[in-house]
C-alpha cells in the first residue's frame, strides 16, 4: 500500500476531501520521522506543527494502526462506531475521523481518549484545524512547541504556520488568527468548573478559546462525549 487510495480500498473506507487535498500539497508528514531539519520545518511548517499537543501521523506509514482500529483490534470499541486515526498527543490518545457519524459530506474529528470517554471536537477537519490553531495560543509554557523560542520568533512561527494552513481555512476564520496574532503574550489565571485556578500565559484564554469555538464552529455534537464501547 503506497498511496491513500491503496488504504481506502483495503480497509473500505474514504477519507475526507481536504485531508486528500492535504495529502497531495505534502501537509501530512511525520514530524519525528523526516529527514528535514526542524529549523527548515520552521520555515513552511506542515499541518499543525505548532498545534496543541498533537503529533500527526502519515498514514502510509501508520496503516498497522488504521487497521487494527477500523477492525476493532485493539481497545473494546463498540462495532457501530467507525474510526480512522489521524494523529496522537504522545499519551496514547487519538484524533480520528468519525465516519460513522458523517453528515453531508461533513466527517467529524473525535478526540479518542484510550482510557476514558471519546469527545467530539469539530464537525470536519477544516474547523478541527482551526480549534488547534486557536487552542495553540492559550498555553506558551515548557509543554509547547513554542517553548524556549522568544516572543518574536513565536510570533514568526505563528505567522509561518498560518502562511501554509490559510487556503485550508475559511477567510473568517484566518482573520480571526491574524488578529490574534498581533496580541502581547499575557499572563492570566484561568478557573476551572471545580473551583481550582491555575496560571498560564498565551495570546488566548481558555475563557476566549471556549467561546470563539462556540461561535465559529458551532454544530450540535461539538464537544459532546460518548462511551464508545457501549
Amino acid at each position: 500500500m503506497n498511496t491513500l487510495q491503496d488504504l481506502e480500498k483495503k480497509f473500505n473506507f474514504t477519507y475526507p476531501e481536504l485531508y486528500k487535498q492535504l495529502y497531495d500539497d505534502g501537509m501530512i508528514i511525520d514530524d519525528w520521522d523526516t529527514n528535514i531539519p526542524f529549523s527548515r520545518l520552521k520555515e513552511n511548517p506542515p499541518l499543525l506543527l505548532f498545534g496543541n499537543d498533537i503529533e500527526i501521523w502519515e498514514p502510509i506509514s501508520y496503516r498497522e494502526g488504521i487497521r487494527e482500529m477500523i477492525h476493532h483490534e485493539i481497545y473494546d470499541i463498540s462495532p457501530k462506531y467507525r474510526m480512522v486515526p489521524f494523529a496522537g498527543n504522545g499519551a496514547g490518545d487519538m484524533y480520528v475521523f468519525q465516519l460513522d457519524m458523517q453528515v453531508n459530506g461533513e466527517v467529524p474529528i473525535t478526540f479518542f481518549r484510550h482510557d476514558s470517554d471519546a469527545e467530539i471536537l469539530a464537525k470536519n477537519l477544516q474547523d478541527f484545524i482551526f480549534r488547534q490553531l486557536l487552542e495553540s495560543l492559550t498555553e506558551m509554557d515548557e509543554d509547547s512547541m513554542f517553548y524556549e523560542d522568544s516572543e518574536e520568533e513565536i510570533k514568526q512561527n505563528l505567522h509561518n504556520q498560518l502562511k501554509t494552513h490559510r487556503k485550508y481555512l475559511k477567510p473568517e476564520q484566518v482573520e480571526i488568527l491574524e488578529n490574534l496574532y498581533q496580541r502581547d503574550i499575557f499572563e492570566y489565571t484561568y478557573r476551572k468548573p471545580n473551583g481550582s485556578e491555575f496560571k498560564r500565559e498565551g495570546l488566548l484564554t481558555f475563557d476566549e478559546f471556549e467561546k470563539l469555538i462556540k461561535q465559529e464552529t458551532a454544530f450540535e455534537k461539538l464537544n459532546t462525549k460518548f462511551a464508545y464501547w457501549e
